[in-house]
């Protein structure tokens, strides 16, 4: 899942959100999520 965010920490609190869902008989998910830039963000690997 991609989600275009204004911040850092938009994005993490959004993941928190997400993985406290409910989910099968209405109690939270509690799935891990990754966060990390995807467009944008400073380059990771150099040449």
């Amino acid at each position: 899942m991609i989600i275009d965010v204004d911040s850092w920490e938009r994005a993490v609190e959004l993941a928190g959100e997400l993985s406290a869902a409910p989910g099968a008989g209405e109690k939270p998910i509690h799935e891990w999520l990754e966060v990390r830039p995807f467009l944008g963000g400073p380059p990771t690997v150099t040449d």
